[in-house]
């Protein structure tokens, strides 16, 4: 398996991981100091130095947390298969594009809408965005090689 596939499993992984601990458990309840859940405690300190938004749980960023928790898990098991196959030029390539096209908007909303805060934009960037990089990058990652596939796709059917 190439490198960059294997990165891209193993991001999807972690991603799918958020999907049933910490997003599943903030979308029915506020972080808690004394949660026991797997990673719980951790999400509620990391938020209490790194992202007090999140913390204050906004009507919007639980409804798109519940929205990634219930509704991208499918897509992440998708990509990982797809990068584990090395299928980028197969057929699920365009609802992987879709579904990337529509998480890149929600993550640039989420994002202008963190630092955008008066009071509660996050300090701390680098712990922030070593949270919230992997996604970013994952992303990047996926459009890349679905543009790579579809290049090398077009070059085959021209010759």
């Amino acid at each position: 398996m190439k490198g960059s596939n294997l990165v891209l499993v193993l991001l999807q992984a972690y991603f799918m991981l958020m999907n049933f601990t910490v997003e599943r458990n903030y979308c029915h309840g506020p972080l808690k100091p004394d949660d026991s859940r797997f990673l719980m405690k951790e999400a509620y300190d990391f938020s209490i130095d790194n992202n007090p938004l999140f913390l204050s749980r906004p009507e919007w960023i639980r409804l798109a947390t519940c929205v990634s928790a219930y509704g991208f898990c499918g897509f992440y098991f998708l990509i990982a298969i797809t990068a584990l196959t090395d299928a980028w030029a197969g057929p699920m390539r365009l609802p992987i594009v879709l579904f990337i096209g529509g998480k890149a908007y929600a993550v640039f909303f989420y994002h202008l809408m963190e630092f955008s805060h008066e009071t509660l934009a996050p300090k701390n960037l680098v712990p922030y965005f070593v949270a919230e990089g992997p996604y970013i990058v994952g992303m990047a990652g996926v459009m890349l090689k679905c543009a790579y596939a579809s290049s090398a796709t077009n070059k085959a059917k021209s010759a």
